[in-house]
């Protein structure tokens, strides 16, 4: 009897192990499940609808701007600088701009002044006289001549003093005083410009190897907006070894003397692909792109043509309304899974 206890004791401890170890395993097995590291994310790429536009090739070139209508006021006397209306200021036709300070010409113009003014006041009090036979008439017309004398004399003294006088000759903008307020001046010397700021012309050269492409007329942007080319002369400078060019162009705000960027238009597409250049990239030393479709990456090769700062002109391979891939194409392949990004489109929509 005690032997078969201890048996049967022996069989519950045998089952109840074996039940710990399978409880065991399970609870491992769902650690083990827990424990597993989880799938990725999909990459996340940035993309662009490919759309047609207008593309422009261009020429980078310097150029200084000019008016085109400008005069330096030379003085006709002597004297002091009074600058009356500063540099840059805008002045109508007639306003006077500056004066030479003299004294000694302001003291002969109160001198005419007093002395026609007594000339007439004699001639003036002879006339009368004359029928009374006063007075003869030989003095009336010796009275009259002086007073005649004395206004030649004035008007002499005025034209003097004028002289001393600068007035703007059109409505424009003051320029640069070539002498400074205050200093002397003598006669001939040049004291201040002004200029039509209505019209304005940039200077520039153009390298005459690219004389087959230039002719006149063609776009020139500058600041932003395009002028037709006004001259260009096929003949190189002695001094620049280039083909001398400008354009007209309209500016409120400019600074007369200034170098600026001009962008010479050589050649121009319309309704053409243009795509980022960052969005391209060569395998084989051949062109190609991602695009998505169905959130999938898809390689294409492409053919470009024109090309302008950051852009490109792509002739083949790409169709409009396509998802390109412009940002995260490293590590990509085809047929991979990616996550798109359209900030442009997100941000039309906001």
């Amino acid at each position: 009897m005690k032997n078969w206890q201890s048996k049967y004791h022996w069989k519950i401890a045998l089952a109840a192990l074996f039940a710990t170890c399978i409880l065991f395993f399970i609870g491992r097995q769902f650690i083990h499940y827990g424990k597993q590291t989880p799938v990725p994310p999909n990459k996340l790429v940035e993309v662009e609808t490919v759309t047609s536009q207008k593309l422009q090739q261009s020429i980078r070139l310097l150029g200084t701007l000019h008016p085109k209508h400008t005069t330096v006021l030379v003085s006709k006397g002597n004297g002091m600088l009074d600058e009356l209306i500063p540099t840059g200021q805008k002045v109508k036709k007639g306003t006077l701009i500056a004066k030479i300070d003299n004294p000694e010409v302001e003291k002969n113009l109160n001198l005419s002044i007093s002395t026609e003014a007594l000339a007439k006041s004699q001639l003036d009090r002879f006339k009368p006289l004359l029928k009374t036979k006063f007075v003869s008439p030989k003095e009336v017309e010796e009275k009259k001549q002086a007073w005649l004398d004395a206004q030649k004399e004035l008007s002499k003294a005025k034209i003097e003093l004028d002289n001393l006088r600068f007035y703007a000759p059109f409505d424009g903008i003051i320029g640069a005083y070539k002498k400074r307020e205050g200093s002397e001046v003598t006669i001939g010397e040049a004291v201040v410009s002004i200029y039509d700021p209505s019209s304005l012309v940039v200077d520039f050269d153009i390298p005459c190897s690219n004389l087959t492409e230039i002719h006149e007329g063609q776009p020139v942007r500058i600041f932003g907006k395009e002028y037709p080319l006004s001259h260009f002369q096929r003949m190189i400078d002695e001094t620049t070894h280039m083909c001398p060019a400008d354009v007209d162009i309209q500016c409120d705000n400019c600074l007369v003397g200034a170098t600026i960027n001009v962008d010479l238009i050589v050649a121009e597409k319309s309704n053409t692909i243009v795509i980022p250049t960052q969005a391209l990239f060569l395998r084989n030393s051949q062109p190609f792109v991602y695009i998505v479709e169905k959130d999938k990456v898809v390689l294409l090769p492409v053919k470009t043509g024109l090309q302008q700062e950051n852009t490109i002109e792509i002739t083949e391979g790409l169709k409009i309304g396509q998802q390109l891939i412009i940002k995260g194409q490293d590590r990509l392949y085809s047929e991979m899974t990616v996550e798109i990004h359209q900030p442009s489109s997100e941000a039309s929509h906001s």
